[in-house]
């Protein structure tokens, strides 16, 4: 599969640059996302990359109160306080092509570290 035309949801910096990182727009994602934002913590904000996502359902297994398969066997967030925050960031880090993204109130990225 080709990654020709998608939009990643982060633009990648120069390995050497010293620019600060510039929190995410979150108006300028892809459209085939799954957004839900949480009521407090460090972690605030939780997307699923849909395009990215393969099926694999670890996120699922680990955070079932969070995290659904829809009919296309692709995950979605259900509910963002359905789960305590390690284990949203367990199931975060479960993913095996790193689909899930999870941000702080600011719009930083926490995971995947970049």
């Amino acid at each position: 599969m080709s990654d020709a035309g998608k939009t990643p949801l982060r633009p990648s910096a120069d390995q050497g640059s010293k620019e600060p990182k510039m929190p995410i727009n979150f108006d300028t994602l892809p459209e085939d996302i799954s957004m839900k934002i949480r009521a407090g913590g460090k972690i605030r904000r939780i997307v699923v990359d849909r395009e990215a996502c393969i099926g694999a359902q670890s996120c699922v297994v680990v955070a079932p109160g969070v995290f659904q398969m829809d009919d296309d066997n692709l995950a979605y967030v259900t509910d963002p306080n359905g789960e305590d925050e390690d284990t949203v960031m367990l199931g975060a880090q479960s993913c095996p092509v790193l689909a899930v993204h999870l941000y702080d109130e600011e719009g930083n990225q926490i995971f995947p570290e970049e």
